[in-house]
């Protein structure tokens, strides 16, 4: 009868740690695909970034806002058509 008894909880014991084994090597697969999902999402986000700053450094040339000033119908300073406000000193605070 301990025999049985011993049987029984060694089969158990067995068991549980399978179940267990094969719950850890599951959040582990689950774990390696999150990171190698994250890995590619950092890897677009890179590639997004340089793009960015390419793109920033092509939009503030001079030579580009004054080409897209032109497409929006913008006309260079002219003295001729400025005017000057002469606004009053600001009051000294006491």
């Amino acid at each position: 009868m301990i025999q049985r008894g011993f049987v029984l909880l060694v089969g158990l014991l067995l068991f549980a740690s399978a179940l267990s084994l094969v719950t850890a090597q599951h959040r582990s697969r689950s774990q390696f695909i999150d990171l190698e999902r994250a890995q590619l999402d950092a890897k677009r986000l890179e590639v997004e970034h340089d793009r960015l700053r390419i793109d920033q450094s092509r939009v503030s040339q001079p030579a580009y806002v004054e080409a897209a000033a032109r497409k929006l119908g913008l006309k260079p300073i002219d003295a001729g058509r400025t005017i000057y406000l002469n606004l009053p000193a600001p009051e000294a605070k006491k």
